[in-house]
């Protein structure tokens, strides 16, 4: 697994590296040995976040934590990773490396999913041509946390969102 490290108004130390290369050797049996993972630590306000996302043919798992400690918040989203994949096991089976869950990580039980989600809802709902600023200005007038939309400038369906840190994502179509 190769290991890409981004490091924003924080120092990252060779012992630190180390630590985070061991323990992203485990996750080497769930993946190829293409798979990406890519470490960004981060400074805020007395906080660091830490985010990991890994990569592998398709199936892309992210974490965020934000701990005083850099190897707290690193290892909290490690274990979120994990917690991802044994949550996902029955569907990444298939994606995922063979045998990879042939010997568990750890030993505590989990949930297993029931089968196909259960849809409860279906919207339809007519799309509107807007720029990306009236785009959000809809979704807060709504109250959501994300709204779709035709783009106007070049009538593509893409998506706005909220994010954690106050600001907006687009989602485009490639």
């Amino acid at each position: 697994m190769k290991v890409n490290y981004t490091a924003k108004k924080i120092t990252l130390r060779e012992t630190s590296k180390q630590h985070i290369e061991k323990k992203l050797s485990k996750l080497e049996r769930f993946f190829s040995d293409d798979a990406t993972a890519q470490v960004m630590f981060r400074l805020d306000s007395n906080r660091v976040i830490a985010e990991l996302t890994v990569r592998d043919s398709g199936v892309v798992f992210r974490a965020e934590d934000a701990q005083t400690d850099l190897m707290d918040a690193f290892d909290n989203a490690y274990d979120n990773i994990i917690r991802r994949i044994r949550k996902q096991k029955t569907k990444l089976e298939r994606r995922l490396r063979p045998a990879a869950f042939e010997v568990e990580l750890f030993n505590e039980p989990v949930a297993e999913p029931a089968g196909e989600f259960n849809v409860v809802k279906t919207k339809q709902f007519n799309l509107k041509p807007l720029s990306v600023q009236e785009a959000i200005l809809q979704m807060e007038l709504v109250g959501h946390k994300f709204y779709m939309f035709k783009n106007e400038q070049n009538g593509q369906i893409n998506v706005v969102y909220a994010r954690n840190d106050g600001a907006y994502g687009l989602i485009e179509a490639e």
